[in-house]
């Protein structure tokens, strides 16, 4: 039996697309006017010969690739070139042009956390949004979006040196110091003087950059942490635990945000974990 379903969603600047089949998959990824980036749900994939993990995203090179996937469902999110290098551009304090990007990168922890971030951000909009979206909101989500991959996957621009990557900007270091600190006691003033920003600054480019303030993007970005946690199977690792080494110092109040943000207690995702 062999069968291959594939659905996809979304507009010349931003779609989703989910693919799952039975069989053996096998060709050449070539270049477009996208920046492309997969992950793999179940089954098995390489990609130049390198396997593809689970659950974390792989981001397609600008030059032609072979691929081979068995038995497998694998989501992709196609996001406009120009746009990445614009938005790149601004974070980075650059001129806009082309970008390398860490070869290979699998991005962890906050910056993993960040990247499920923009996902369920954007497929919230893309798959259960109106089939057709305003030309400015479709510009603002795949910015949106453009941001995410960015502070997944370490870039730079082509001809210039790796180190200087997305962190010479002010928005930039802003976002870095909140991530490399997401599990600490931090407060908006610490990331404000951390990227000299004033606290209005700051709030006012979180709400440009990710339509949220800097305290619900790092609450936000705990929550995915700490969801991590529980999914992992680690029968070691409490509700608690989990809540504290993402940050959270009430029970309580992280057992009600996590179920605002997931539909479920953080017990459930644990009890489901460990019986899979």
């Amino acid at each position: 039996m062999f069968s291959f379903e594939e659905r996809v969603r979304g507009t010349r600047l931003l779609s989703l697309e989910s693919t799952s089949c039975t069989g053996v998959l096998t060709g050449e990824v070539e270049p477009d006017s996208a920046m492309v980036l997969v992950w793999l749900k179940s089954g098995r994939g390489t990609v130049d010969g390198q396997p593809v993990p689970i659950g974390r995203p792989t981001l397609y090179r600008h030059a032609p690739q072979p691929f081979r996937w068995e038995s497998f469902q694998k989501d992709v999110i196609r996001i406009d070139r120009a746009t990445v290098e614009a938005v790149a551009a601004e974070r980075g304090g650059w001129a806009p042009g082309p970008l390398e990007f860490k070869p290979q990168h699998v991005p962890e922890g906050p910056t993993l956390a960040a990247w499920w971030l923009m996902i369920r951000t954007v497929a919230s909009e893309v798959l259960h949004g109106p089939e057709e979206v305003p030309a400015a909101r479709e510009r603002e989500l795949t910015r949106f979006a453009a941001g995410g991959l960015l502070t997944a996957i370490p870039h730079w621009p082509v001809a210039q040196r790796p180190p200087r990557s997305a962190g010479s900007a002010r928005f930039a270091r802003a976002e870095t110091f909140l991530l490399e600190h997401a599990a600490e006691p931090i407060t908006v003033g610490d990331v404000a003087a951390a990227a000299d920003f004033s606290v209005r600054g700051l709030q006012n480019a979180f709400q440009r950059h990710h339509g949220m303030t800097p305290l619900s993007y790092l609450r936000r970005i705990r929550l995915l942490l700490a969801r991590e946690q529980l999914q992992s199977g680690n029968a070691e690792v409490s509700v608690a635990d989990a809540a504290r080494a993402a940050g959270f110092a009430h029970l309580g109040r992280f057992a009600a945000a996590y179920r605002e943000e997931f539909g479920e207690l953080p017990r459930d995702t644990r009890r489901a974990a460990l019986s899979w």
